[in-house]
């Protein structure tokens, strides 16, 4: 049963229309028969017709969102599998790989030869005791030179001789100075016992400094002498006695140091070669 706009109710009357048919209005009692005559068979042609445009519509409605969707799919999955915006998942290749080498590496034997490599003084020592030793070879020539000085000046064998004496221990009291700077520059830290070694060396140059200005005092006291009666004053006897508190700071160096210079296969010295 059909309604028109305004809620009448229709029935379909294949007589209408000169014979093809159509739907006309029909009263209450009419309506009731021809809904109950009309209801339970099959739909006039034209009401199939209708379903059938309703159902096609539907589907092809249907069939649009589906497409819609795929693209859209598609499309995500494209932009996310690309190499440039590709990101690499916690749980990756790299992840695994460096999981894969900590376990090669902790499941490896030991190298023999790598043990017994590590056992080796490491090469910092190494380069800072050959960086104080030549240091050490250094001072030997200035010590050679100072000797030298101090005699000429006890000989008196002339005044000029005297002179240049004075002017060689104040050369090399200036130099002992230098030597000092030296070793503070020097790194030690890599060497078993290098800083106390360097602190009794460090005196030791501080000594002799000392020791090599009071004896070009000494040399300037003596201007005038005469072989066999240089006079021996104060400024003598305070570079003797700095001269003896060098020795004993040498010698306490040269202690520690032996054992430093035959781990690395450097001369040993005694204290009148420093």
């Amino acid at each position: 049963m059909a309604e028109d706009d305004d809620g009448a109710p229709m029935r379909w009357d294949s007589e209408a229309r000169r014979g093809a048919g159509g739907w006309v209005p029909v009263s209450g009692g009419s309506a009731r028969a021809g809904s109950t005559a009309n209801g339970g068979g099959p739909a006039p042609p034209g009401a199939r017709g209708s379903t059938a445009s309703r159902r096609f519509v539907l589907l092809a409605a249907v069939g649009a969102v589906t497409s819609a969707v795929v693209v859209l799919v598609v499309v995500k999955v494209f932009v996310s599998g690309s190499p440039a915006g590709q990101e690499p998942s916690p749980g990756g290749p790299s992840a695994s790989s460096a999981a894969h080498s900590a376990t090669r590496s902790a499941a490896q034997p030991e190298d023999p030869q790598a043990s017994s490599l590590s056992a080796e003084p490491p090469v910092t020592g190494r380069a800072q005791a050959a960086a104080l030793d030549a240091l050490l070879t250094k001072s030997a020539a200035d010590r050679e030179k100072v000797t030298d000085a101090v005699n000429a000046v006890e000989s008196c064998a002339s005044g000029a001789a005297v002179a240049a004496a004075g002017a060689d221990l104040d050369a090399a009291a200036v130099r002992r100075d230098g030597l000092v700077g030296d070793l503070s520059r020097i790194a030690v830290d890599g060497i078993e016992g290098g800083r106390a070694a360097a602190q009794e060396l460090r005196t030791a140059w501080r000594r002799s400094a000392e020791a090599d200005r009071a004896f070009a005092r000494w040399a300037r006291d003596a201007a005038g002498c005469s072989s066999g009666s240089v006079p021996h004053g104060s400024a003598y006897d305070r570079g003797v006695a700095s001269s003896g508190l060098a020795t004993q700071a040498k010698q306490e160096f040269l202690r520690r140091w032996a054992p430093i210079a035959g781990r690395y296969g450097l001369p040993v010295r005694d204290h009148t070669r420093i």
